[in-house]
């Protein structure tokens, strides 16, 4: 009852006739777009991306300067290769010329946002009200794939503010919270004792929809199997923000007895593309944003991986053309059986600084330590660093019935992929902090990556 009153009275009123917000109206262009023809949705998805470089060489200084700099206008785009000799956007770039990409005579509101720092250096950006409505519209799409729907129970295992509320912000968002009917849990430091707790709660709470990182998520879940807590099923479980490793979905759908829809996102331009309920890869989000995936230099073909390539098609505040996130992809090599139009992505491999490079230059792709060490129920937690003299440090948190055996089996195991010549130290720590944004890197490196050579695993 409560669920459709919210539905379709009360969010309606708020969302549109109170905060004279569009996003319910981009929410149903969206629903429509999505059963389009592909050939559509790429041809509109370019056509806004010769809109939003015009619009930067008219108004955004960096642009402006760069694009003379580089010999190209927006008058030459007539394909998508010709994006090719426009130049990329770097972090670094933002971080060093952030006044310089903001539109000038802009008007209107800037929301101030920002990376969480998972590479050590984060970046501070901003968007417009136009951008922040086509954003939610986005999410809220892809969140009725996955079984959502608003005014429902969701519960969020997600990351919490690194500092203190006041009290009339603590009192708005609860009442945000009781409104939406969503349940906050912090996924920092979730110990025995919480993993336990939390339990009670998921059953107390018997939410429709589970939205998490999925290393915690796998946490919660690995300590419910083992322990024979039976969880509430939801219509569907969203993890996103991290990798989610195939023996994690594996866990997880085993634990809640309910399906995956995993998404790819950044928070520089928020939802990039999500799983539906067919579960054969990842649908873009192309009518937000436009996606380029290179190749030495190339945009790559289907099953080939490359640099992630991103344009914002909406935001006029401070956009961000062709911005170079550090991600790796693949495209599907075929649509998806569900019949909407919007192109797919196969797999999403993670930073490049996730892969660890051996002492010949061969790649090791950063599944193959989750895949190593999933069997080792007396490893509670692990990180594997790359430092730039290409030594790998292994850290291990001990679980229950740690063996001492056990960092001498996972340094053998490496060096049969990476040979005996790699320097491969194994140490075991109490814990290994969290990001900023308080999520966990598995594997980071410090060794640039050459895209040319394939990856071992």
């Amino acid at each position: 009852m409560y669920a459709s009153l919210f539905r379709n009275v009360l969010f309606p009123l708020y969302e549109t006739r109170l905060r004279g917000r569009e996003t319910l109206t981009r929410l149903q262009e969206l629903e429509r777009s999505q059963w389009r023809p592909e050939h559509e949705l790429r041809d509109l998805s370019f056509r806004r991306m010769v809109e939003a470089i015009r619009f930067a060489e008219q108004h955004v200084p960096l642009y402006r300067r760069r694009f003379a700099e580089y010999g190209v206008r927006a008058r030459d785009v007539q394909s998508p290769d010709d994006l090719l000799r426009f130049p990329l956007l770097t972090k670094d770039d933002i971080r060093k010329h952030a006044k310089e990409l903001v539109a000038e005579g802009f008007q209107g509101r800037m929301y101030q946002s920002g990376t969480g720092g998972s590479t050590g250096q984060p970046i501070q950006f901003a968007y417009d009200h136009r951008t922040y409505e086509a954003r939610i519209a986005a999410a809220m799409r892809a969140d009725g794939w996955a079984g959502a729907s608003p005014g429902e129970r969701e519960l969020h295992l997600w990351s919490r503010a690194t500092t203190a509320e006041t009290p009339l912000r603590k009192a708005k968002r609860r009442v945000h919270e009781t409104v939406l009917r969503k349940r906050m849990v912090c996924a920092w430091d979730l110990n025995v004792t919480q993993l336990a707790a939390l339990c009670d709660s998921i059953e107390e709470f018997d939410p429709k929809v589970i939205i998490s990182y999925p290393t915690p998520l796998y946490y919660l879940a690995r300590h419910a199997l083992e322990t024979g807590r039976r969880l509430p099923s939801p219509r569907g479980i969203i993890t996103s923000a991290e990798r989610l490793f195939q023996h994690q979905r594996e866990v997880i759908e085993r634990a809640f007895g309910a399906k995956i829809f995993d998404r790819y996102g950044c928070r520089e331009v928020m939802l990039i593309a999500s799983e539906c309920e067919r579960h054969e890869g990842k649908h873009i989000n192309l009518e937000n944003v436009h996606v380029e995936i290179l190749r030495n230099g190339r945009h790559a073909g289907a099953g080939e991986p490359g640099e992630v390539i991103l344009t914002d098609l909406h935001c006029r505040s401070m956009p961000l053309i062709r911005y170079k996130n550090e991600d790796i992809a693949t495209y599907a090599s075929a649509p998806c059986t569900c019949g909407r139009g919007m192109p797919m992505l196969a797999s999403v491999e993670g930073r490049v600084l996730d892969m660890i490079v051996g002492p010949e230059g061969q790649l090791l792709a950063g599944e193959f330590f989750p895949h190593l060490l999933k069997d080792y129920t007396d490893v509670a937690r692990f990180q594997v660093h790359q430092d730039r003299s290409r030594t790998i440090t292994i850290r291990l948190v001990p679980n229950g019935g740690w063996s001492h055996e056990t960092p001498a089996r996972v340094e053998r195991a490496a060096r049969e992929f990476l040979g005996e010549r790699a320097a491969i130290q194994v140490v075991v720590v109490d814990d290994i902090p969290l990001t900023p944004g308080g999520k966990y890197r598995l594997t980071v490196s410090e060794i640039p990556v050459e895209l040319e050579r394939e990856a071992t695993a």
